[in-house]
């Protein structure tokens, strides 16, 4: 599908409000859910419009959860070939069928999962629950996963999250102070939950220099954005695309 007729199509279509009963985004309220959704599409065209690639055939959506954003994907890309990937197997299956893709458990370690090469892969709320280590590895991990052109779109708690965390914790306090250190000292923070077993997840804080000396790291990739508050106006968002940087464009 020509990239530019997108968003179009996608207000034509009638986007599916069927809910997972254990989809936990839903609780975040009908009318937040659908606007997140909606902007993750809004994100992955906008990294499209900015990319060299002409058309999309395949799309990865890691991790899909109970398709909040996916739903939104599927009515703009009525025909493109769709991956579902998460740690939750009842969200794999859900918009593997829901959606019509093709299902991908995942492993605590995404270096240890087998994934397609794809043209676009959208990461909404990945990153912002591991260590710096993990990010790294599985940023380059993932872009080796595209196809020439294609571009991956991820997104991170920036700034804006200290602000959120005033309001609306997501950690508790002694875990947010530690992270808020590690965060000044570096550039990157992490703690981990204490409340809920998810083995080692938590809560992470980059700054933007940061993620782009990441991705900077990555070889064969160009670097086609960093939006702060990119996602529903919270998460900040890195486009990346399969261009070597250091070539001409062929």
């Amino acid at each position: 599908m020509n990239i530019q007729d997108t968003r179009w199509k996608c207000r034509e279509t009638e986007v599916s409000k069927e809910i997972h009963p254990a989809d936990e985004m839903w609780l975040t309220g009908k009318d937040w859910y659908f606007g997140v959704g909606e902007s993750g599409l809004e994100t992955v065209l906008r990294a499209l419009s900015l990319s060299w690639l002409e058309s999309v055939s395949t799309i990865l959506d890691l991790p899909c959860g109970h398709g909040r954003v996916a739903r939104y994907l599927r009515a703009a890309f009525p025909n493109v070939r769709m991956f579902f990937c998460d740690i939750d197997q009842s969200g794999v299956d859900f918009c593997s069928k829901t959606f019509q893709g093709t299902a991908i458990a995942s492993k605590l370690e995404l270096t240890a999962v087998p994934l397609p090469k794809v043209d676009a892969i959208w990461v909404g709320s990945l990153f912002t629950h591991v260590d710096l280590d993990r990010t790294r590895r599985w940023l380059a991990y993932l872009a080796e996963h595209l196809n020439e052109h294609g571009v991956l779109v991820a997104t991170f708690h920036g700034r804006w999250s200290i602000e959120v965390q005033k309001t609306h914790p997501m950690i508790d306090g002694a875990a947010w102070a530690e992270i808020i250190r590690q965060y000044n000292a570096s550039g990157y923070g992490y703690g981990r939950y204490s409340h809920m077993d998810l083995s080692d997840f938590g809560i992470s804080l980059a700054k933007p220099s940061t993620i782009i000396d990441i991705a900077s790291a990555i070889e064969g990739v160009r670097i086609i954005g960093y939006m702060e508050r990119g996602w529903a106006d919270n998460h900040d968002v890195l486009m990346l695309t399969k261009n070597d940087r250091v070539k001409p464009r062929g």
